[in-house]
């Protein structure tokens, strides 16, 4: 049986180069640099920010993150013609999850940074409503629900250190539920006096759906994917289609759903590397970028656009998550890696 760990990255062997990989990924970092370097000079005191300018930044955010695409895609493509030079790259799990930490790490950095321009911006003028058709809220206001959201990525993380501590069966289920209120009730106790009794409830449901999440999904790294994967697209579609305190913590939820992520990802990624696992895990951390160009990309969206539809770029990264999970349980496969547990009790 295959065991899920919040930690596994001991290499073998020494670090072994990797030519082709490391000139594609200078290359890449070449185009970003470039990129934002643009970007910076247009943000100084003597530009206009007009409406043509918007568009160009926009469209320079969306080079950026084709070069990403693109450097994954030629990798993927190059190494599974000739595997030669390309190390760690030449594992497909590996190459499909760099670029799930791009979108894992953006999706959950953009959701948390644009939720307090969400909660501030006026849609209704005459009502002073929100797009959310809440009332518009200021920096105090805002605050403690960004500690909400923040707050249930750490809430995840200390359920996912359950495992690290390899508690019996019994123990392990009662943990599952307990941890996480414990975990809230931190976040209530740092924040004393901020939230009404509604407000608790509301959230003690979305904790309650994270809950149920681990339970389906049993430490499995391929089932959390899926399934926090498809409530993290729920819970941002909500957010754009409904209104009041239903689609405000719809996105809040995102925090708890993107909070098991990392290590899902990262088990699946080094995933039958062997001696290439140290300079895998390195091109993963590399990758950590997209929290550096998805929340500006969807910040320009929302300045062209509106704000509640920028979110869209929120759907499509959870989107490419889910479909990582289905791709890399098929790739592991076909290599004899499988993280299905039959005999869980």
């Amino acid at each position: 049986m295959e065991h899920f760990h919040f930690f596994h990255l001991k290499a073998e062997t020494a670090f072994e180069p990797a030519n082709k990989a490391r000139n594609l990924l200078i290359v890449l970092t070449v185009i970003i640099v470039a990129c934002f370097g643009f970007l910076f000079s247009t943000y100084s005191g003597e530009v206009i920010a007009t409406e043509g300018l918007e568009k160009t930044r926009l469209i320079i955010l969306f080079v950026a993150l084709f070069a990403v695409i693109a450097t994954v895609t030629v990798a993927n493509t190059s190494a599974s013609k000739k595997a030669e030079g390309w190390g760690a790259m030449k594992y497909p799990q590996l190459v499909l999850g760099m670029l799930a930490i791009f979108t894992y790490v953006g999706v959950e950095v953009t959701i948390g940074s644009n939720l307090g321009e969400l909660l501030k911006s006026v849609a209704d003028k005459l009502n002073n409503l929100n797009p959310l058709g809440l009332k518009v809220m200021n920096d105090a206001e805002i605050a403690p629900f960004i500690s909400l959201y923040w707050g249930g990525m750490m809430i995840g993380r200390w359920v996912g250190a359950i495992t690290v501590f390899n508690p019996s069966k019994g123990l392990k289920k009662w943990l599952l539920i307990l941890v996480p209120y414990v975990a809230f009730g931190v976040i209530l106790l740092v924040n004393f006096g901020s939230y009404s009794l509604t407000e608790i409830l509301l959230f003690s449901v979305c904790v309650a759906v994270q809950i149920g999440g681990f339970f389906i999904a049993k430490d499995n790294p391929i089932a959390s994917l899926k399934i926090f994967s498809t409530l993290g697209a729920i819970g941002v579609l909500i957010g754009i289609f409904a209104s009041g305190q239903l689609a405000l913590y719809a996105l809040l939820s995102g925090g708890l759903f993107c909070s098991i992520m990392w290590p899902c990802i990262f088990t699946l990624s080094i995933s039958g590397l062997g001696k290439y696992t140290s300079q895998g895990s390195a091109f993963l951390i590399m990758m950590i970028l997209g929290g550096a160009i998805i929340p500006p990309l969807q910040g320009k969206l929302a300045d062209i656009f509106s704000i509640q539809s920028s979110y869209w770029i929120a759907v499509a990264c959870f989107i490419y998550l889910l479909f990582y999970a289905y791709k890399t349980k098929s790739v592991l496969q076909r290599q004899g890696i499988t993280f299905d547990k039959k005999d869980e009790a």
